[in-house]
């Protein structure tokens, strides 16, 4: 489905053309009851932060962080 877009796989296949590009997804904070958690991921290029994104889980944040790196790969509009 268009709305949801895989963020992360499509990130991986870019970063995949470059063996030596190492892709890791960090949860970087963690606020709110358990019954509302927010996460807020970062995702790193090697050391360099690429992306962050916040989430009501940790696989939403994931996504966001992703979609963010996209962006600004200049692979997805804003």
């Amino acid at each position: 489905a268009e709305s949801e877009d895989d963020y992360k796989t499509r990130l991986q296949e870019v970063v995949q053309q470059n063996p030596e590009e190492r892709l890791r997804y960090h949860v970087v904070a963690e606020s709110g009851p358990d019954h509302n958690k927010s996460f807020t991921v970062e995702v790193r290029l090697n050391s360099n932060v690429i992306g962050t994104g916040t989430g009501h889980s940790k696989k939403i944040a994931e996504q966001h962080a992703a979609r963010e790196a996209l962006v600004l790969m200049g692979m997805e509009k804003e």
